[in-house]
């Protein structure tokens, strides 16, 4: 497989391009199944018990998860990502005063220790270019017992007849159709590369066991590829 570069500053202009059509693609590639993915991850975290007063969901894209964080009797949700053009959409999509837009790279958070309640990334994690350092930004900025809740693609441990057929739609079709839906002739290549390069759920869990956090719940939504974990910074 060819190698991938996952340079914030590619990346943002990645975005920035795909931007007009990333939702209409997003529930078209996943037979709108992200929104109920979404919906049932908030779903969990209401279960806690926590109070999730302040928010923020890094790598924000579009705002569907800052829509969903919302319901949460939040005070504030912050939707931080490096791609302008995909905060400008979640500025007209989202007419709420609670919700501030920032650009920011998830390696450097502009925020001071212990700032957050929850840290959300919906199909965000996948892109950093440095995982680890970004771990441990996220780590810092949350609470002592604040929640992290990712919802991400992840890399199979498994192949399966079925997983079989959904790779051969995932990796052949797919970029066709987001080639002609977005016009870009890139984007759509490198999101079956940047799933099949990354990391296992298993893998990733131990991510975040060693960055210091614990893991309290992880649903495979999707045929062991898309999965929501919800971790927790120890009080």
């Amino acid at each position: 497989m060819d190698e991938i570069s996952k340079n914030p500053v590619l990346i943002g202009k990645m975005f920035d391009e795909i931007s007009p059509k990333y939702d209409l693609l997003n529930h078209l590639i996943s037979a709108g199944q992200d929104i109920r993915w979404r919906k049932k991850a908030i779903k969990e975290l209401r279960k806690l018990n926590h109070d999730y007063k302040a928010i923020l969901d890094l790598a924000a894209g579009s705002g569907d998860l800052t829509r969903e964080m919302l319901t949460l009797s939040s005070d504030i949700v912050i939707s931080a990502d490096i791609s302008q053009h995909m905060l400008k959409i979640t500025s007209e999509k989202i007419k709420d005063k609670r919700n501030v837009l920032i650009r920011a790279d998830a390696s450097n958070l502009p925020f001071g220790d212990d700032t957050f309640d929850l840290v959300g990334i919906s199909f965000g994690v996948r892109n950093f270019e440095n995982l680890d350092k970004a771990m441990m930004e996220i780590f810092r900025v949350l609470k002592p017992g604040g929640k992290f809740l990712t919802i991400e693609m992840f890399k199979s441990a498994s192949k399966n007849f079925i997983l079989k057929g959904f790779l051969f739609y995932f990796n052949k079709l797919v970029p066709r159709v987001g080639k002609v839906i977005s016009r870009s002739d890139y984007a759509y290549d490198y999101l079956f590369k940047s799933v099949a390069s990354f990391k296992t759920i298993y893998e990733y869990k131990s991510l975040l066991k060693n960055t210091g956090f614990t893991v309290l719940c992880s649903k495979n939504n999707f045929l062991g590829i898309v999965y929501s974990t919800i971790a927790s910074k120890p009080v």
